[in-house]
């Protein structure tokens, strides 16, 4: 269950203070050195917010001025502590450093996530275990009871900055619209919050590459893109989406040290198998800084199709235009029209949907 996987991991590697009365205690079982520890915003390209002595193995942060938002603690060493959310209230956290046990509590957003982590991995365990016994009808129960879930967090949180983190974590489920129209159901002093002003701006650029969605008049297409090939050649979009003997093009954001990326090769590989020589044609934007990595995972990958690169990772001028804020991602063209007809076909719906469409 990817959408699972997706909250999963986005909580347990992120784990809020009205900022003006934030008092943060933290303890450190197993853990005794020198140093400091630094408050990091996560929300704001990880800058840091405040910074105290360790004595011994706790720490005070005993007046935090900072807007509600989502943050870390972490040592010298450069490794976390805990992640945590920052609003009015003291905020505690403990733990043992060896085993990572490390706990946060104490205000609403805080104890918000960990109810919601907590319930979150016992759905996640129940879908592993269906998964293994092969029963795809309960799996695909849990999956939707995980995503009412998420939407119940959200509507109790609204009023503090948990619920802004559950905005976000529902963005990867709706459209834009859908994300707008919950968007403007936060209270005004949450909409005034800087990430939230930055998530509204993303979706707004976001709807001009989506697929139309039922009921709207909004129709999408695609933004030229022009870059070179492994060999130097600037190729555009264009130009293939307007190739004569193309029927169908899979815009494909990826990169050599993307794992989800490479494990959506050996399907992409299939369907440009079955589809290609009927009009189906692949280009590859890669987010790799390295040439010869990206070079080597194209040729690894047997990725015969048009590959194209500046090399610049999410500085890519693409990411910005088609708003990619993670990989893979992808979006079907329809050549007849530019019109973006799909978007993050993954696995074995990329097959599905194109024996659709050639049959």
């Amino acid at each position: 269950m990817k959408r699972i996987f997706l909250v999963l991991a986005a909580v347990a590697a992120l784990v809020g203070c009205n900022s003006n009365r934030c008092e943060i205690v933290g303890r450190i079982d197993n853990y005794n050195a020198l140093g400091y520890v630094y408050l990091v915003d996560m929300w704001d390209a990880r800058s840091v917010i405040d910074s105290v002595k360790l004595e011994g193995n706790t720490f005070h942060f005993k007046s935090v001025k900072h807007a509600p938002t989502f943050a870390q603690t972490m040592l010298d060493s450069g490794r976390p502590i805990s992640y945590l959310f920052i609003e009015d209230g003291k905020v505690l956290i403990s733990g043992d450093y060896n085993d990572s046990s490390i706990k946060v509590s104490g205000t609403p957003s805080n104890d918000a996530l960990e109810a919601m982590m907590t319930r979150s991995s016992e759905l996640s365990t129940q879908y592993r275990e269906a998964i293994g016994a092969g029963d795809m009808a309960t799996a695909e129960t849990i999956s939707n009871q995980h995503d009412a879930m998420q939407l119940e967090f959200f509507e109790q949180n609204k009023n503090n900055v948990f619920g802004v983190f559950m905005l976000k974590q529902l963005s990867y489920m709706e459209t834009s619209a859908e994300f707008l129209k919950r968007l403007e159901t936060l209270p005004e002093e949450m909409k005034a919050l800087p990430t939230v002003a930055r998530m509204k701006d993303s979706a707004k650029r976001r709807i001009k590459t989506e697929p139309q969605a039922e009921g709207s008049d909004y129709v999408p297409h695609y933004i030229d893109i022009a870059q070179p090939t492994p060999e130097g050649n600037i190729v555009s979009l264009k130009s293939v989406v307007e190739n004569s003997g193309n029927r169908y093009v899979l815009l494909d954001f990826w990169a050599s040290w993307c794992g989800p990326c490479m494990a959506e090769m050996p399907v992409l590989r299939e369907a440009y198998k079955l589809y290609h020589k009927k009009g189906f044609e692949i280009y590859g934007v890669s987010f790799d800084a390295n040439g010869d990595l990206w070079k080597k995972a194209i040729e690894k990958q047997e990725m015969k199709w048009v590959n194209v690169s500046t090399l610049e990772r999410f500085d890519n001028p693409a990411a910005s235009e088609y708003v990619v804020e993670s990989i893979p991602t992808n979006f079907l063209i329809d050549c007849s029209n530019g019109v973006i007809i799909a978007k993050n076909l993954r696995g074995e719906a990329v097959l599905e949907k194109l024996a659709e469409l050639f049959k």
